[in-house]
């Protein structure tokens, strides 16, 4: 059995990550929500042709919670460029979705010289309130979402998570709800009892706004880019040409039968965009 390793972070905690296969490496950076596992499928895809480094964004999955940490972009950002720097990666390809996706960016702004190229699957940088695509994905998301924001009620909210709530909202990201398997629906409910778990889901959401610096960080992207989006993705026409328009790119690419989830929901799709 694959070994998970831990990464020390500078507030104490660490992330969990895997490594698998051989060959070029690339980066596999998960949605908010998820963990490590969520690029499993993907990983199996392309460990043939590279080395797969997967992670769990700080304080995701079943890497540990700091209360008194920020959990921001710099935060994230920081952490996960510290990871590539101490393993001395370099010529590195980083494949994110959604808060992943913007991560790519933000770690490729700070170290150019070690990333080769980044590839954004449906960027999560839209956010101008409390989780606003999320609540996007159906009516139950935009109840849940919304009572989670509230200063008092939201922490009350949020305690009450369990797998009927989270089935339900993260159904709102798959074209077919079926691709959200049980098995790995399980594994995510692992998480919710997780000491600081309520603090970790509000305060990254509440971080996650696009006015926190996002659009400053894709302005000053200097390698190649590649922009994807489920066809129906969270983020509406005019969001997806300003992320365009912001990277300086002439298109961007979509999937077909997808909505938010691409790795886990299209794995094989996402594979050929990366590999082509």
């Amino acid at each position: 059995m694959l070994k998970i390793k831990k990464f020390e972070l500078n507030d104490g905690t660490y992330f969990r990550y895997k490594k698998i296969g051989r060959g070029k490496p690339i980066l596999l950076l998960h949605t908010f929500r998820n963990r490590l596992e969520y690029s499993d499928k993907l990983g199996d895809l392309l460990k043939k042709k590279y080395t797969v480094y997967s992670i769990d964004l700080p304080g995701f999955g079943s890497s540990p919670i700091n209360p008194k940490t920020v959990y921001d972009l710099n935060f994230f950002t920081v952490s996960i460029t510290n990871f590539i720097q101490a393993l001395k990666i370099n010529n590195l390809t980083i494949a994110g979705e959604s808060i992943g996706a913007v991560l790519s960016a933000s770690i490729s702004s700070k170290i150019p010289k070690q990333i080769k190229k980044i590839f954004m699957f449906n960027p999560y940088d839209y956010d101008s309130y409390f989780g606003q695509g999320i609540q996007r994905g159906n009516f139950f998301a935009k109840f849940i979402l919304f009572h989670i924001s509230l200063p008092i009620i939201g922490q009350l909210f949020s305690s009450l998570e369990n797998k009927f709530i989270l089935k339900n909202v993260m159904g709102g990201g798959f074209f077919n709800p079926i691709r959200l398997s049980n098995e790995y629906l399980n594994l995510l409910c692992t998480s919710l009892k997780k000491k600081g778990y309520v603090y970790h889901f509000r305060n990254v959401l509440q971080k996650f706004k696009k006015n926190n610096g996002i659009y400053e960080i894709y302005k000053k992207i200097k390698v190649p880019v590649k922009l994807i989006y489920g066809v129906d993705d969270w983020a509406n026409q005019s969001e997806r040409l300003q992320t365009q328009k912001l990277l300086k790119l002439d298109k961007f690419h979509v999937i077909e039968n997808c909505k938010h989830f691409s790795f886990l929901e299209n794995p094989e799709e996402v594979f050929n965009i990366i590999h082509s």
